[in-house]
């Protein structure tokens, strides 16, 4: 075939976004991906943040100053809004990751098992989440 021929063919694209159907394998992988990247760069910014402060602490050495400012106090909720979703994150990766491992056995991949497998891994997740978060409050508030 020549190189005109190839040009004036139109060859369909594939897969198409506007005739894709989105599945939950796909939602789950891609959500899989994004939660790693999530936990790469929030554990390298808790890292960050720990040697900071902890330098931050050895060369001020300020006294104790209580700061009821508008901005510590949307910091505080800001941080807890990411810890839990860094809780979130980390409990989906590891629940998608035993479902990978099941993947890699061949176990799991017909179309009902798998989307059986992605509700329960995003009910599990949220399960796990919500105990993390309210143990958390209830050893904080108790």
């Amino acid at each position: 075939m020549s190189k005109q021929n190839l040009q004036n063919k139109k060859l369909p694209t594939s897969p198409h976004l506007q005739i894709y159907r989105w599945n939950v394998s796909s939602i789950t992988s891609i959500f899989h991906r994004l939660t790693g990247v999530i936990l790469y760069f929030s554990i390298v910014t808790i890292c960050w943040y720990l040697v900071f402060y902890t330098y931050q602490m050895n060369v001020t050495e300020q006294n104790e100053e209580s700061c009821d400012c508008l901005i510590k106090g949307l910091m505080g909720y800001i941080l807890w809004i990411a810890g839990c979703g860094i809780t979130f994150a980390l409990y989906y990766h590891f629940c998608n990751g035993i479902r990978h491992l099941f993947w890699d056995l061949g176990k799991g991949f017909d179309k009902e098992t798998a989307r059986t497998n992605g509700f329960l891994v995003i009910i599990s997740a949220i399960v796990l989440t919500t105990l993390t978060v309210g143990s958390v409050i209830y050893f904080k508030l108790f």
